[in-house]
């Protein structure tokens, strides 16, 4: 991490009100400079020269896909680059891809953490004042909450889910990595 040219100083910017956030796969980067020192390491360790070969060719795809997703995004305007999600879960993906985190309905790491009410009536009036026109949740969690936060705004906000924590089932969109990665970047763009 330390050699990474995404890595900050004591992960400043991916402390979430004292929870780490351990969504680094949302970062396409990490993920592709992941592929190629796991590759090697695995080369090292077993002697098997296939192991890196692996990891550079896995390592190249994604760097592709992390160009693709870059190029997807790119359409939306810097003013409209807020989000709200339903945890703080999009740190690394926000870094990435130049996005701000303006709020999230379970202001912690953990969808296991509870919103208090004064945490809702101040992230509504975020959404409201920022004109937020949605609200991004895992595929995987429930959105009664987001579902709640949303209705309370005084206009229309979507609630979208997107792959967090998961791939998706078959005929989902989002079966590998790449895929999914590719499905939120294809569904967050015309939802701002």
């Amino acid at each position: 991490h330390a050699t990474d040219e995404h890595a900050t100083d004591e992960h400043e910017d991916h402390d979430h009100d004292g929870d780490l956030d351990p969504h680094w796969w949302l970062d396409v980067s990490r993920m592709a400079t992941a592929a190629g020192i796991i590759g090697d390491e695995l080369a090292e360790q077993t002697g098997n020269a296939d192991f890196a070969a692996c990891g550079t060719e896995i390592e190249q795809e994604l760097r592709t896909l992390d160009q693709e997703i870059e190029e997807t995004l790119a359409i939306i305007p810097t003013e409209n680059r807020k989000l709200v999600t339903d945890h703080r879960a999009f740190g690394y993906f926000a870094n990435r891809y130049g996005f701000e985190m303006v709020g999230a309905v379970v202001p912690s790491a953990s969808t296991d953490a509870e919103a208090s009410s004064a945490d809702l009536a101040e992230l509504i009036h975020t959404i409201e004042e920022l004109q937020i026109p949605a609200i991004f949740t895992n595929v995987a969690s429930p959105t009664a909450l987001a579902d709640a936060v949303a209705a309370e705004v005084g206009f229309d906000v979507q609630v979208v889910s997107l792959f967090t924590e998961s791939l998706g089932p078959e005929g989902s969109g989002a079966e590998s990595y790449q895929d999914m990665m590719r499905s939120n970047a294809e569904t967050t763009q015309p939802s701002i």
